[in-house]
């Protein structure tokens, strides 16, 4: 994920949000994009603590989660990507 986020011309770092570590903050053209990834959001467990790290993060910054899953998982303030979906695009 990392090495792809720098190719498309991403600056990428990894972020703590207040203890719960974000795997990637993405920044291209003074924008911010905060990206969780997981084998999958399926199970409740798995779903709930890879959300709750997007807990207090301004709504203004993108947030993505990426998984394997090929349901939608997106939320009202979080996106959902497959892994597939992802390679896919050009942008975030």
């Amino acid at each position: 994920m990392r090495l792809h986020l720098i190719y498309l011309g991403y600056d990428v770092t990894v972020y703590s949000n207040k203890g719960r570590e974000i795997d990637f903050r993405a920044v291209k053209d003074g924008k911010i994009y905060m990206v969780q990834v997981a084998y999958s959001v399926a199970e409740e467990k798995a779903y709930n603590r890879e959300f709750s790290a997007f807990a207090g993060i301004d709504n203004t910054i993108k947030k993505i989660i990426i998984t394997n899953d090929e349901v939608d998982f997106s939320t009202s303030t979080v996106y959902h990507y497959s892994l597939r979906d992802f390679l896919m695009r050009d942008e975030l």
